[in-house]
């Protein structure tokens, strides 16, 4: 069946939609459903070679809008909890002379020709772990109770088709990642993608939690690279473009996120339990447990981070304040509702400890 676009015949685009699942382009074509838990669930079986439209939408822009939404979906719980902090942490170490081997920190113009390069390839890296995470049938069921607003839960887009999507993107990334001189960080992205989610890592609580420690890095130090200029300069990761003072920061954000990540998990504790290998450590230790381990490590990374930089009293006493009150928070407001307003607050409280090197450079 050919696609039409104002009522011509377009083979190569019809074609092309029907390797997602597409048969037709026609108005009055249904939104696909998720299969029951009676169906096979196997992305990769014939069954699901039989599947409905993807872009159901009679006109091009409309079918480019309904991707569009599509992929939003896929990554908006993500981009400003994860993918901000990582260019934010990007840029604000850029500017600490002890981070860098440069003896100048970059311009406000080169910063600033720099971010969307930055921005991009945070959004296409959190675009591909939401497509490998998100289509696997034990995610799609959590996220069923957990986030049911999800493009696969809510119908928009089945595993096989986003299966298919990612097939195509993954090549497009590592070309945008070679082209911005953070290859390196593009191939570890993909395979720690394949750890997490194809290997069942996410299932495992050490793993998952070193593994998302690993990825925070990863997407740091690739912000970094690019503000400092490594596309310019075609250097291998990070290079000579940072110094060992960098490298240390990195690592301690990395053991920030390890310690202080399961705050995510107490919020999703009922969908966890729907996941017969999900070891979280809510689920593992308690959630009374976590919530003390929580409310004794945010502060203590706030005043690791201050003493390590130096920071001065003005700007340490709010961000150690801060991290007090998340603690409080998750001590004395024990609901779903308030368990997802301090996850929020602790990613903006990350924020605050990421520009501790900008606020070292503006002080000295």
């Amino acid at each position: 069946m050919s696609t039409t676009l104002h009522n011509k015949p377009i083979p190569a685009l019809g074609r092309l939609w029907s390797m997602f699942g597409t048969r037709s382009w026609h108005p009055s074509t249904s939104t696909p459903k998720l299969k029951s838990d009676d169906d096979d669930v196997d992305s990769r079986s014939p069954e699901s070679l039989h599947q409905k439209p993807l872009l159901p939408a009679g006109s091009l822009t409309g079918n480019v809008l309904a991707m569009i939404r599509i992929i939003w979906t896929f990554t908006k719980n993500d981009l400003f909890t994860f993918s901000l902090q990582c260019v934010f942490f990007g840029v604000a170490l850029s500017f600490a002379k002890d981070a860098r081997t440069a003896p100048d920190p970059p311009t406000f113009n080169q910063v600033l020709s720099r971010l969307t390069g930055s921005c991009l390839i945070q959004f296409m890296s959190q675009l591909l772990t939401n497509l490998d995470n998100q289509r696997e049938p034990a995610s799609v069921i959590e996220d069923r109770i957990n986030k049911p607003w999800r493009p696969i839960p809510s119908g928009m887009i089945t595993p096989d088709q986003t299966r298919r999507l990612l097939l195509c993107l993954v090549p497009v990334y590592l070309a945008l990642g070679y082209a911005l001189g953070v290859w390196n960080m593009a191939l570890v992205v993909v395979t720690i993608n394949f750890i997490y989610n194809d290997l069942g890592g996410s299932g495992e609580l050490l793993v998952r939690d070193v593994v998302l420690g690993i990825a925070y890095i990863i997407h740091q130090m690739g912000a970094l690279q690019i503000t400092l200029g490594s596309g310019e300069y075609r250097t291998d990761m990070a290079g000579d473009l940072v110094s060992p003072r960098g490298y240390a920061w990195a690592a301690m954000s990395g053991l920030l996120v390890v310690t202080t990540i399961p705050i995510q998990d107490i919020k999703d504790q009922e969908g966890d339990r729907q996941r017969a290998n999900r070891k979280t450590m809510p689920l593992v230790i308690g959630e009374t447990a976590t919530r003390y381990y929580l409310a004794v490590m945010i502060p203590f990374w706030a005043v690791v981070g201050t003493v390590f930089w130096g920071t001065p009293v003005w700007y340490a006493v709010p961000l150690v304040a801060y991290g007090l009150y998340i603690s409080w928070r998750l001590l004395a407001m024990r609901n779903p509702v308030d368990d997802e307003a301090s996850w929020r607050n602790w990613t903006r409280w990350q924020l605050l400890a990421y520009a501790l090197p900008a606020v070292n450079a503006l002080t000295e």
